[in-house]
């Protein structure tokens, strides 16, 4: 391993064991006041996804690239925002933009389709963020069929050392790189049900509803949180990625709002409405 990565496991490791004191539960991942849908439930039979290893997951969508908040506090470990385009079909996987965030418990939550370019100013790669901090915003990256959020909680690869692949920012990676075999949910490693202080999110059935309000505000700042942001500087050349399929597409077609996104268009047809089901299928996670 390297000097510069060894350096980066090891400021991730004193961040997760600062963040593991303080993670509470889990509030909606988005700000107070917004009007938001459940438009995939966990363990869904509409798609391809939401099942298996995978089957504890939401996708959640208003209609605009709403403003993504930390539903538990941890560490950033892995992040990617270097990619604009989706598409609806299993061709787009790789290009989808994504948070992970360690709890430090053996869990980490999954942002999963947002918006390219999107990082809140004060989220970095190997740094800790509070429960209710703005981090994102939805988009349509990946495989998607129109802007929302991908959730999920997944169990910790053990002894998977690599972390921060396209440096602290998540622009150093190219737009088709994913780091999917260092968190995403596999038999050996599953993602885990989990319930959210608005709402019961496990209670897994095919739902397509208004969800409650959240109540997800930002917690104070810890004053006695280790600092790990100067230490990053050394560690922002990119690592290799290892690519996996990942199944997910979710959302809906919102054609009448504007996106954050600024760039181009390259696959129009993910702003048209959602397809009964995937019309491409893929070898199980």
């Amino acid at each position: 391993m390297s000097s510069a990565k060894t350096a980066l496991s090891a400021i991730v490791s004193v961040a997760l064991w600062s963040a593991t004191a303080q993670a509470g539960a889990y509030r909606l991942p988005w700000a107070p006041g917004l009007s938001m849908e459940l438009t995939q439930d966990c363990n869904d039979s509409s798609y391809a996804d939401h099942v298996g290893s995978g089957k504890n997951a939401w996708d959640f969508a208003n209609g605009t690239h709403f403003g993504v908040s930390a539903a538990r506090e941890g560490v950033v470990t892995h992040l990617k925002m270097s990619s604009h385009a989706g598409c609806q079909s299993a061709a787009c996987v790789d290009f989808a933009n994504y948070i992970v965030v360690d709890h430090g418990d053996g869990t980490a939550s999954v942002y999963l389709h947002l918006d390219g370019r999107s990082l809140s100013p004060d989220v970095r790669c190997g740094q800790r963020v509070r429960q209710g901090q703005a981090i994102a915003h939805a988009g349509s990256t990946g495989w998607a069929t129109g802007p929302h959020l991908h959730f999920q909680v997944n169990t910790v690869h053990a002894n998977d050392t690599d972390a921060c692949e396209c440096g602290e920012d998540g622009l150093a990676c190219a737009d088709k790189e994913a780091a999917w075999s260092s968190f995403w949910s596999t038999p050996r490693f599953p993602s885990v049900p989990v319930s959210f202080d608005e709402w019961p999110a496990n209670e897994c059935a095919d739902r397509r509803i208004l969800l409650p309000l959240s109540q997800n505000v930002e917690a104070p700042v810890d004053r006695r949180a280790v600092s790990v942001g100067r230490a990053l500087a050394a560690v922002r050349k990119k690592a290799q990625g290892r690519p996996l399929v990942i199944l997910g597409i979710g959302g809906r077609g919102w054609p009448g709002f504007p996106a954050t996104d600024k760039s181009p268009l390259l696959f129009p047809e993910i702003l048209q409405p959602s397809p009964p089901g995937p019309s491409v299928g893929l070898p199980p996670p």
